[in-house]
């Protein structure tokens, strides 16, 4: 009888020294389990805010977006001008020519320079945000007055990030693709304006009549839209 209790005593400390380490082999599980969920989450951060200053240092090369319009030449009936050719070359902050120039033959003797521009809402300019504190532009087309605007010279391809903005050693943010592939649809949104910091996003066209010899100069500037001034 004695021998079948210790026996009895042996198996119940076996079954719990079992159950416990089983227990214990659980909550080290869950325990490992947190913490590499915990590292998985303070990766993606690092992830979101290393985009966010690779963005913020392309954006700060770019505070402004400039083009030059040259009139080469314009053909006239009876002193009406029907044609101007001009040469467009925009540039870099710094100075140096971002496209090879392109020329084109515009109907009539004023030119449209059709734009998409966000703008920001003024804190976001105030406090210097790295990402927002800027106006962005995408040229689209270039046209004259006597012509259907469809049938303009493209410049930036609509629906991406416009080249200016792009670096050749980093993939642009979700932040950049969203907000020129979806450009129209966050126009007319205003809970999405909102959550993404925007103050007004929209089409712009300024427009010049052109003189032949003269140099007109566009620009963005970094809080403001687009302004067309002449040499």
């Amino acid at each position: 009888m004695k021998n079948i209790l210790t026996q009895l005593i042996i198996l119940a400390l076996l079954v719990l020294s079992a159950l416990g380490l089983f227990e214990f082999q659980r909550n080290r599980s869950d325990f490992y389990q947190k913490k590499v969920e915990k590292l998985r989450l303070e990766n993606d951060a690092l992830l979101q805010q290393n985009e966010k200053l690779s963005l913020a240092n392309r954006l700060l090369k770019v505070n402004t977006r400039r083009a030059r319009i040259e009139v080469l030449g314009q053909e006239k009936e009876q002193d009406v001008v029907k044609t101007s050719t001009i040469r467009f070359t925009e540039f870099a902050p710094e100075g140096n020519i971002v496209a090879a120039p392109r020329e084109f033959t515009l109907v009539g003797d004023k030119v449209y320079v059709d734009a998409l521009v966000v703008k920001f809402d003024d804190e976001h300019v105030e406090k210097s945000d790295p990402l927002r504190s800027r106006s962005l532009c995408s040229f689209l087309r270039i046209f004259g007055e006597h012509q259907n605007p469809a049938d303009g010279f493209p410049i930036d391809a609509e629906n991406t990030i416009p080249s200016v903005y792009r670096s050749s050693d980093r993939e642009p943010s979700a932040f950049e693709k969203d907000l020129w592939k979806n450009f129209w649809e966050i126009s007319n949104a205003p809970e999405k304006q909102r959550l993404r910091g925007i103050h007004a996003i929209h089409g712009e066209a300024p427009s010049q009549k052109l003189e032949p010899g003269r140099i007109y100069n566009v620009e963005l500037r970094s809080s403001g839209g687009l302004s067309i001034t002449v040499e």
